[in-house]
C-alpha cells in the first residue's frame, strides 16, 4: 500500500483494497475495507442499530479522503493523546450505509453509526462521517470500547451477571453492568475531548457547541457513576478503575462549561430518566442509577 491507494497483486483474480493515507503524514495508509465479505457480523446483538455494510465507488472514497484527511486535525483539539491512540489502535476502517433519517416517512440518509468488534481488535466500524471533528469524536468513542475491551481480556475489573437492569442516558434500554462501564468510559471520554474542545475554539459558534456536547456527556456520566461506585460486584482492580473514573468527572470541574449548558443537560437526563423509569421500572422493581 506504498501509494496510499491499495494493495498490489499481479494474480489476475486480485482486486485491490482501497486505503486511506495515514493519520500522521509518516505513517502508513489504513485499510478501507469495502470488500471483505465477512466484514460485518449480521444480526450481532451488540449491534443491532448498525446499518449495513458500503460499497464505496470512486467519489464515495474521495468523501472519505477529504474527511479523514482533516480529522488528525481535529482530534489534536482534544489532546495530542488523542492522536497518538489513534495511530496506535487503528487499524482497519470499515465503511457502513447511512443509517435512515430519522422519521419513518423520511427517506433521506441523515446521522451516522459507528461500532468496534470485540474479536477484531483495531477494526472500526463507521457510516461516512459528515465532518472532521464529528469523525475524531466517533474515534474516541469506539477506541475508548476497544481499549476497555482489551483490559477485560487482561483482568477481572468485576463479577456482575449480564443482567439488564440499569439505566443509563444514552440508551432507551437496561443495560447490563457491563455495558454500563462500557458506555461511562466512552462518554467520559466524549466529555473530555470536547472540553478541550472547547477550551482551544477560536470561533464563539463553534465554541458554544462544543460546550453544549461536553455537558451532555458529562451530566449523562454522572447520572450513572452511582451505580458503577455502589457496585458489590467490583475486583479491587475494578474499584480502582471506576475510582479513576471519578476522579476525571470530578477534575471537569475546573473548566465548567457555561451555566445555560449545563442546565440544559441536566434536564435532558431528568427527562430521560423519567421517560425509562415509566417505561422499565416496574418491570425493574426500580431504576438502578
Amino acid at each position: 500500500m506504498a501509494d496510499g491507494v491499495g494493495a498490489w497483486s499481479p494474480a489476475p483474480a486480485w482486486t485491490p483494497a482501497r486505503a486511506l493515507p495515514g493519520l500522521l503524514p509518516e505513517g502508513p495508509p489504513l485499510p478501507l475495507d469495502d470488500q471483505d465479505p465477512y466484514r460485518v457480523a449480521h444480526a450481532a446483538p451488540r449491534h443491532p442499530g448498525l446499518s449495513g455494510p458500503a460499497v464505496l465507488d470512486g467519489a464515495a472514497h474521495e468523501q472519505w479522503s477529504r474527511t479523514w484527511s482533516k480529522t488528525a486535525d481535529a482530534l489534536r483539539l482534544g489532546g495530542e493523546q488523542r492522536v497518538a491512540e489513534a495511530v496506535a489502535l487503528l487499524r482497519c476502517l470499515v465503511p457502513l450505509a447511512q443509517p435512515p433519517g430519522p422519521g419513518p416517512d423520511d427517506a433521506r440518509e441523515t446521522g451516522s453509526c459507528s461500532g468496534t468488534r470485540r474479536e477484531a481488535f483495531g477494526a472500526l466500524l463507521s457510516s461516512r462521517p459528515p465532518t472532521p471533528v464529528t469523525f475524531a469524536a466517533t474515534l474516541v468513542h469506539e477506541l475508548q470500547h476497544t481499549k476497555l475491551s482489551a483490559l477485560g481480556d487482561m483482568l477481572v475489573l468485576h463479577r456482575a451477571g449480564p443482567r439488564k437492569r440499569y439505566f443509563a442516558p444514552w440508551r432507551p434500554d437496561p443495560r447490563p453492568y457491563d455495558g454500563l462501564v462500557q458506555g461511562v468510559y466512552s462518554h467520559l471520554a466524549l466529555a473530555d475531548f470536547f472540553q478541550r474542545c472547547a477550551l482551544r475554539a477560536e470561533r464563539p459558534a463553534h465554541r458554544a457547541a462544543a460546550w453544549a456536547r461536553h455537558a451532555r456527556y458529562r451530566a449523562q456520566v454522572a447520572a450513572a457513576l452511582p451505580a458503577l461506585v455502589g457496585s458489590p460486584d467490583l475486583t479491587e482492580r475494578g474499584r480502582r478503575f471506576v475510582d479513576h473514573l471519578v476522579a476525571t468527572h470530578e477534575r471537569m470541574a475546573e473548566h465548567p462549561a457555561p451555566r445555560e449548558h449545563v442546565v440544559r443537560a441536566e434536564a435532558q437526563v431528568t427527562a430521560v430518566r423519567d421517560l425509562w423509569t415509566r417505561r422499565h421500572g416496574a418491570a425493574l422493581g426500580r431504576p438502578h442509577h
